[in-house]
């Protein structure tokens, strides 16, 4: 059940960053989180979740700094001696109120696992020694676990104490975690970004587009999308840890697109993880529930394995390819069909193999990359230009037109203040969404309006994070000379094929771009060194080139002998 969300008039406010120079800067970045959440998804917190959040707000100041302390370390028990915080004068004062609030436990009771974690090797041995267990003193911490598990019947939990009385161990457990990673989750939208962002853009090593925050473009539309979130989480962390993927609770189809995207490339996990393991009734089952490209091709690439007639697939096979539009999904499913045609005595089709431009350069070696040196051999003593531009020169001219389209606040785009592009750039629904603002865009390479706009962007978002930017290799030199020699025909070509699948279509490109500024003439070359060869994503993007006659050619390097 969808709920209404908080007033609108909250959800522009900007993010302030603490400074690095106040000692407590973490926790002010902390509570600004909190307050963030507490503005924009109160609706998507239960009653007793708003009421707990105000009650930390209410407490002292560095009973809340411990605090924020605790959530920044890694797990949710602790030794007491490990907590040593200049800026907390007295870690036991501090965590009274913790305590009394119901945030953290002392001396909770642990697993054999748990003592195992927190127990250094040499503290161990005395434990397991003082228990009457004979160990020998070269054995490793991690040969002491099975040990230890035998001191307690069925593996149950006591506190440190009861499994150490002699030594003086003290723990603390942090009660309501699950909390704190909610709101953590509901402003970054995933849990791997942590508080570090606050520092890095307060010490000036990132800085982010100002985007609008709505009601209208939040990610997360009511609770249960925070729900199937944590959900896909825990299914995740459990299969990393060892659960076995038929004991794991596999969360069901969400009506978030986002969200399912998600749960898709968690049963690709589990797929993958059961193929490996040797279950492939089960891996065939999750590859044929998903409808990734990716999962369609591992499961050609099982039942190419598997089935013993291979006629009987083939069928099955060419019926797929029909409906995959992807260069790369249809070159994987390509090869396992003339794999099958093979093995069954069939004739398949021969595919016609574009003939590539090439030039082979017999160069000195030297200490410097074999691009480097190419671009060196190519422009010394030439009126020519060069740059070791890679996949950066395409990537960037596209971020620099299509920045309105990245940075547009779509509903499930951006969650917070610190992202370098839309949470669905490399999603297959990311043109779809935009398919009006794109089309304005490429239509402004029709006139010379896309060089003053490329310009304009360029000058006034240098240095702003962008996924697609790498800011050192876009110079003015470099934006210059593309504007003037490349034609826009050429860049429509380039950035339609890049819309076609940003995810895998940002790499591969040619290394070395060379320009005769004189001539208005441009020349792309991918740089291969000795042992070398293309790579299926480096073919794809020249075949294309070469089809819409793009000047692109590949450079074959070897070295001179040293004799």
């Amino acid at each position: 059940m969808k709920t209404t969300p908080p007033d609108k008039r909250h959800h522009n406010a900007e993010i302030q960053r603490a400074s690095l120079n106040d000692p407590l800067y973490y926790l002010a970045n902390l509570e600004t989180v909190i307050h963030w959440v507490r503005s924009h998804h109160s609706d998507l917190l239960e009653t007793a979740e708003r009421s707990i959040i105000d009650q930390f707000i209410a407490l002292p100041k560095h009973s809340r700094a411990l605090l924020a302390r605790l959530s920044m370390r890694s797990g949710t028990l602790f030794r007491g001696d490990t907590l040593r915080y200049r800026e907390i004068p007295s870690i036991d004062d501090a965590l009274r109120p913790l305590v009394d609030a119901g945030w953290v436990a002392l001396n909770p009771t642990l697993t054999a696992n748990d003592v195992h974690k927190l127990c250094r090797r040499a503290e161990l041995l005395q434990l397991l020694t003082s228990r009457g267990v004979d160990c020998p003193r070269t054995l490793r911490k991690s040969e002491m676990l099975a040990p230890l598990q035998t001191l307690v019947a069925n593996h149950s939990a006591q506190t440190m104490q009861q499994w150490w009385p002699e030594g003086a161990i003290n723990t603390i457990s942090l009660l309501r975690d699950a909390l704190l990673q909610r709101i953590r989750l509901m402003f970054f939208g995933n849990l791997y970004q942590d508080w570090s962002e606050f520092v890095l853009a307060e010490l000036g090593y990132q800085r982010y587009e100002a985007v609008s925050f709505t009601p209208q473009s939040r990610a997360f539309s009511d609770r249960n999308d925070v729900d199937d979130y944590l959900d896909i989480y825990h299914c995740q962390t459990a299969l990393a840890e060892g659960v076995p993927v038929n004991e794991l609770q596999v969360p069901g189809p969400s009506t978030n697109s986002w969200l399912e995207h998600r749960r898709q490339k968690l049963l690709f996990q589990l797929a993958h993880h059961a193929e490996r393991c040797g279950d492939i009734d089960t891996a065939l089952q999750f590859y044929r529930d998903n409808p990734l490209e990716e999962a369609l091709v591992r499961q050609f690439r099982v039942l190419e394995k598997s089935t013993p007639l291979p006629e009987q697939l083939l069928p099955r096979l060419d019926a797929s390819l029909h409906n995959v539009q992807r260069p790369e999904t249809r070159l994987h499913l390509q090869r396992i069909q003339h794999r099958l045609r093979r093995k069954a005595g069939q004739p398949g089709p021969v595919r016609r193999v574009q003939p590539i431009p090439s030039q082979t350069l017999l160069l000195r070696q030297s200490e410097h990359s074999v691009e480097v040196a190419t671009l060196t051999a190519l422009t010394e003593n030439s009126a020519l230009t060069g740059f070791y531009s890679e996949n950066t020169l395409f990537n960037g001219l596209f971020g620099l037109l299509f920045w309105p389209v990245l940075f547009e606040p779509l509903p499930g785009a951006f969650f917070h203040p610190f992202q370098a592009g839309p949470a669905d750039l490399f999603r297959a629904d990311f043109v779809t969404r935009r398919q009006t603002l794109i089309d304005q865009r490429l239509r402004l390479l029709e006139t010379k309006a896309y060089q003053q706009e490329i310009w304009k962007i360029w000058r006034a978002k240098h240095g702003i994070s962008c996924t697609l930017i790498h800011w050192p290799a876009m110079s003015e030199a470099l934006v210059q000379a593309a504007l003037r020699c490349i034609p826009a025909e050429h860049l429509r070509i380039v950035f339609r094929h890049l819309l076609s699948d940003l995810r895998h279509h940002r790499r591969g490109m040619p290394d070395l771009v060379l320009f005769d500024t004189a001539q208005c003439r441009y020349q792309l070359i991918e740089v291969k060194g000795p042992g070398d060869r293309l790579q299926d994503h480096q073919r794809l993007w020249i075949e294309t080139m070469l089809q819409a006659g793009l000047p692109v050619s590949v450079a074959e390097v070897d070295w001179e002998s040293k004799s």
